[in-house]
């Protein structure tokens, strides 16, 4: 028994053993508890995404036509009229209520 208990009063005499290795082996084993979560959300994520098989690949590439950026800039630019616009000024927070619907 008194070998134990100058064990526990040299461990409460030193800061080391006090303060020190607890924050250590806290350090320690968060680093293997983020390692083992982080592995588990991303095989989680793994298993929802799944790879498409050739035949699949064919069918999506085959349903929409492939467009590029020009073509749908030309076809945005049919949409717009931007020749004949009005700026319209946002309402400010300072502003009645009554400003806001007159402007």
């Amino acid at each position: 028994m008194a070998h134990w208990q100058r064990i526990k009063a040299h461990i409460r005499r030193n800061k080391f053993m006090m303060y020190g290795l607890p924050m250590f082996i806290l350090v320690i084993a968060g680093s293997f508890g983020l390692k083992e979560f982080t592995e588990l959300k991303y095989n989680y994520r793994d298993e929802k995404i799944r790879t498409l098989t050739v035949e699949e690949k064919l069918a999506l590439y085959q349903k929409g036509e492939k467009k590029t950026t020009e073509k749908i800039y030309e076809e945005t630019m049919k949409e717009l009229d931007i020749e004949h616009w009005k700026n319209k000024r946002g309402p400010r927070p300072w502003e009645s209520k009554e400003d806001r619907i007159n402007s």
